[in-house]
């Protein structure tokens, strides 16, 4: 059965790496060594930041729930942010 700590890690891992995303495009910026093409786009970084953590998450404890959920929160997180990105796009 799934339990509140299960569930309550799955979204403390979701605004943590949405944070630290956020904090290396937007604020800080890149290091010299990851500073190409998927890793500078800050969709692209928290997408495949979330999955790969979930996903080793998921292999090392045997909770797929947690793996199924939180790549269902990413996918759902990058699709937001995909069309948020879109919006705010100027159109010619």
């Amino acid at each position: 059965m799934t339990t509140i700590f299960e569930i309550g890690l799955v979204f403390v891992i979701f605004f943590i790496v949405n944070y630290v995303c956020y904090w290396l495009t937007e604020v800080r910026g890149m290091p010299e060594w990851l500073d190409y093409k998927p890793w500078v786009c800050r969709l692209c970084l928290t997408f495949w930041s979330l999955v790969f953590i979930y996903s080793a998450i998921w292999l090392s404890f045997a909770c797929l729930y947690i793996g199924i959920i939180g790549d269902l929160l990413a996918s759902m997180n990058a699709l937001a942010m995909w069309i948020d990105q879109r919006n705010k796009t100027i159109k010619l």
